[in-house]
């Protein structure tokens, strides 16, 4: 059997126990990356790979972090200061979760700005007496602000790399911004009006918040409220010798020495079942990524594409294609698997390749509807509790709402 079947089958058997569940979804995750191994697709050593990365030291910081805002008494107060902006309405403190987070996310790394906007989400809605599951959801609008500038997510990056080495000049800094504004608002409007109502509450409180209610401790509060805006600006300035997780970890070793929390209170406020689903994304990507299937896919594009394709359906093929792989595939492979292909089409019709480029970039980044497209996914899982059936439900749309925004824009500021 090729390695791009027994990859196919073992995704295949992935997605409908995440469907079924009829074990817990970490239980078939982890599952997923050893069947991955000892089929051959990844070496042993890499079942666990993921566990050893920046992203679960940033989780955990942040965390705690997050978690000595509860200890100190101080998010009802956060809360309610909150929830005389939105008021008590859900839909508002959804609006308002998206609008927050587009914005940071599109300075700042957007797991970044989803772990500490996370126990301020939950504090409003806690305050306004609404289940925190859809708010925390709505925190993919960190997904929509990366795509306003090129620092806004890593994959962006990762483009304008491929682009140099290609042989052409990369993007600007704002080049991305007018299709970054139109997801931001359509994404908004859409998820605010439309997409929360495909999906239930769960009532699932993050572990981070499942404290008892505590007396406002003036002197904790304050130190906590410090130390997550110091994390903040350093998390939002990107310093070269203070990466994001080293600032959490520093953060969360502050809150723990001041004694704000116990270390068995700030070893209690991680989530590991968050961490563990995290931590299983990076075997599942990569396993299907050696398997050879992206390939597999790049030939089948120009297949369907034949020899003249009007530029229309190279935007529309591409897109498709690099959007439906990176709900399996990391984003960042994905883009270096098409961007050179996208770019080689772009040559071969004799057309522009910077609205392939800008394409390829926007669709691989795109991870919205499973729960292993991207590690804040993973994250959000974590915290609400949602189902496989659940990221479909609600990021299929979002995926034709991108599809539109690069549609109607790229004849505007990146003409073929």
């Amino acid at each position: 059997m090729s390695p791009i079947s027994i990859a196919l089958i073992i995704l295949a058997v992935t997605v409908i126990l995440f469907i079924w569940e009829p074990v817990p979804i970490i239980v078939t995750a982890i599952g997923a990356s050893i069947a991955f191994a000892y089929t051959g697709l990844i070496d042993v050593s890499d079942i666990f790979a993921g566990y050893n990365s920046t992203t679960i030291v940033l989780l955990a910081g942040m965390m705690v972090i997050g978690s000595s805002l509860f200890h100190a008494g101080i998010t009802d107060l956060i809360g309610e200061k909150m929830v005389r902006v939105t008021g008590k309405s859900e839909r508002n403190i959804i609006l308002a979760t998206l609008v927050v987070s587009c914005i940071l996310s599109s300075v700042c790394s957007n797991i970044g700005v989803m772990t500490a906007m996370a126990p301020l989400v939950t504090a409003m809605c806690i305050a306004a007496g609404v289940g925190p599951s859809k708010a925390l959801l709505a925190l993919f609008g960190a997904q929509f602000g990366g795509f306003v500038t090129l620092v806004g997510v890593g994959s962006n990056a990762t483009a304008n790399s491929v682009m140099s080495d290609l042989g052409i000049t990369p993007f600007g800094f704002f080049s991305i911004t007018p299709f970054g504004i139109g997801v931001c608002i359509l994404g908004t409007l859409y998820f605010t009006f439309i997409g929360c109502r495909m999906i239930p509450d769960t009532g699932y409180i993050p572990e981070f918040a499942k404290t008892e209610k505590k007396a406002l401790d003036k002197k904790k509060a304050a130190i906590s409220v410090v130390t997550l805006l110091c994390v903040l600006v350093v998390i939002a300035a990107s310093p070269a010798n203070m990466p994001m997780h080293v600032a959490a970890v520093i953060g969360a070793l502050v809150i723990v020495g001041t004694k704000c929390m116990s270390v068995q209170e700030a070893i209690k406020a991680i989530d590991w079942n968050c961490m563990l689903l995290v931590g299983s994304l990076s075997a599942i990507s990569t396993g299907f990524k050696n398997s050879g299937a992206g390939d597999a896919v790049a030939e089948l594009i120009l297949k369907i594409l034949g020899n003249d394709p009007s530029p229309f359906m190279v935007t529309t093929v591409i897109f498709f294609s690099a959007a439906i792989l990176t709900q399996f595939m990391s984003n960042i492979p994905s883009i270096m698997l098409f961007l050179p292909i996208g770019i080689s089409i772009a040559e071969q019709i004799g057309v522009s390749p910077y609205p392939v480029a800008m394409t390829i970039t926007l669709a691989g980044a795109a991870s919205y509807a499973t729960p292993f497209a991207a590690p804040q996914n993973m994250m959000t899982v974590g915290w609400t509790q949602y189902k496989f059936v659940d990221f479909c439900k609600i990021g299929l749309p979002m995926l034709l709402v991108t599809y539109v925004v690069v549609a109607a824009l790229i004849p505007i500021f990146l003409p073929y």
